[in-house]
């Protein structure tokens, strides 16, 4: 009897060592991904704040030639076309610098905001002429307040309203959602009629440079131009505030949103707001760079 207690011991070391030594290489395998995170977020923003200055010069210099009278036309055309990908590209750099800045460890910079519908409010009436022309119409319910920063949550909200105008179905109506709760968490959500978003990819459309188009096929590159971190931002908004990005896809509604902590629920708000019959566009919110 003795020498089997001895034996189950000895038994039970081994599988502790074992179990020990299992623990210690992936602490290990986490650790260096950790560094080589932190290594590939480090190069992003530096190849990022390199590029900035010698684009705005580019720029610059294009929107000086542009100004000469006596320029022919196909050269103002070809220099036209130059500076809209100039600034196409400069977008894409402050996007890649915001982004490296919050995966950083950047915080939100938070003070009280009374109304998100309000603030969704005026981040859809921005979107005005793209949610006509897509023939589309924009609702939003729910209220909220909190501390917040109002500026974040205004790019994301931007970037989730343009993703729904791009692949609504036309006729429909685009919802933005404000989920306020006594917990303090508040869901903030854009949905949309159209495409159904297979499950398995909806977790990739967070990911950098991913679209919902590419999301949803083999091929990870933006259709149409888009460039594919409007939704990366949305994630990084999020987690910046302390909450998480979500999405759902389904025959009748695909809603992506996020969560946010410091807020709290406020009364029932319903704005509805029908196609614009006017074509100008009103001034844009403030984004922060």
């Amino acid at each position: 009897m003795r020498m089997t207690v001895l034996s189950s011991l000895r038994s039970a070391g081994g599988l502790l060592r074992a179990l020990r030594q299992r623990v210690d290489q992936l602490t290990a395998m986490l650790e260096r991904q950790r560094r080589t995170q932190a290594q590939v977020e480090a190069f992003s923003a530096n190849v990022a704040h390199e590029l900035r200055t010698p684009l705005a010069t580019l720029i610059t210099g294009t929107e000086v030639t542009l100004r000469e009278l006596d320029l022919p036309p196909e050269a103002r055309d070809r220099l036209g076309a130059n500076l809209e990908e100039l600034r196409r590209m400069q977008g894409i750099v402050g996007d890649m610098l915001f982004l490296s800045r919050a995966y950083g460890g950047q915080r939100a910079r938070r003070q009280r905001v009374d109304s998100l519908a309000a603030l969704a409010a005026e981040v859809a009436e921005y979107h005005d002429a793209a949610v006509e022309e897509a023939g589309l119409s924009l609702r939003v319910d729910g209220e909220a307040a909190g501390d917040f920063d109002a500026a974040l949550l205004k790019r994301a909200l931007s970037n989730l309203i343009a993703n729904a105008t791009r692949y609504g179905s036309a006729g429909s109506v685009l919802r933005v959602g404000i989920d306020g709760h006594r917990s303090g968490r508040v869901r903030l959500w854009v949905a949309n009629t159209g495409p159904v978003i297979p499950a398995q990819r909806l977790p990739r459309l967070f990911d950098r440079f991913m679209s919902s188009e590419a999301a949803g096929g083999d091929e990870p590159a933006a259709p149409l131009g888009h460039y594919g971190v409007g939704l990366s931002i949305v994630d990084a908004v999020a987690r910046m505030h302390g909450g998480a990005p979500f999405a759902h896809s389904d025959e009748r509604e695909t809603r992506i949103g996020f969560t946010l902590s410091g807020g709290m629920s406020g009364r029932a708000y319903t704005a509805r707001r029908s196609q614009p019959s006017a074509a100008t566009l009103p001034a844009p919110p403030t984004l922060p760079p």
